[in-house]
């Protein structure tokens, strides 16, 4: 019932499967279409990503805490650069000129 209402975030097909649970006890959900991981409460997703200062290539969230979001390049390993943002600031478009660099 529930596996029904829930549609991919990324390519909105219907197609899921349980895919586990995250370390909160949260249900976790395969996309058999695209391959996506997510969960069912996945619709919360920042719009604007930084880019990497070092390679120039978009950056993926890596760790999400109270007060910060860690974001680390999309070409990791190659590219080890961290960019750590607080939370209350995601909301605006990224500036990366004001980030400070945790290489």
């Amino acid at each position: 019932m529930l596996k029904n209402a829930l549609k991919c975030p990324r390519c909105a097909c219907e197609a899921l499967y349980r895919y586990g649970k995250t370390r909160h006890g949260k249900q976790r959900f395969l996309c058999l279409m695209c391959g996506r991981q997510f969960g069912d409460d996945s619709g919360e997703e920042i719009k604007a990503r930084p880019f990497c200062p070092v390679c120039g290539k978009k950056m993926h969230i890596y760790r999400k805490g109270l007060m910060e979001v860690r974001f680390r390049c999309s070409d990791y390993p190659s590219c080890r650069t961290f960019l750590k943002l607080e939370a209350d600031k995601l909301l605006f478009p990224l500036e990366t000129k004001k980030i400070a660099l945790d290489t």
